[in-house]
């Protein structure tokens, strides 16, 4: 049996509200109405098809493929 992705998942994966998430979800292709939920596959299509690499930086490309591989990301903050 596939695996599902729900509302509750989405939340704590980008750490948004439930509306939000819920739009995430309904975005997929195919997704489920009640209870709100989608496959594993079409969640991760639905990720890839958001990321446009070529338009990054070269820095944010870097941190990008570094969240990719699960490694730590430190963000500088700006002083003053």
């Amino acid at each position: 049996m596939e695996k599902l992705i729900t509302v509750k998942d989405v939340k704590e994966r980008y750490g948004c509200s439930t509306p939000t998430a819920r739009k995430y979800i309904r975005q997929c292709n195919p997704h489920m109405e009640n209870p709100l939920a989608t496959y594993e596959w079409a969640f991760a299509e639905w990720e890839q098809g958001r990321i446009v690499i070529s338009r990054m930086s070269k820095r944010v490309r870097q941190n990008f493929e570094r969240h990719m591989r699960g490694e730590r990301i430190i963000v500088p903050r700006k002083r003053g």
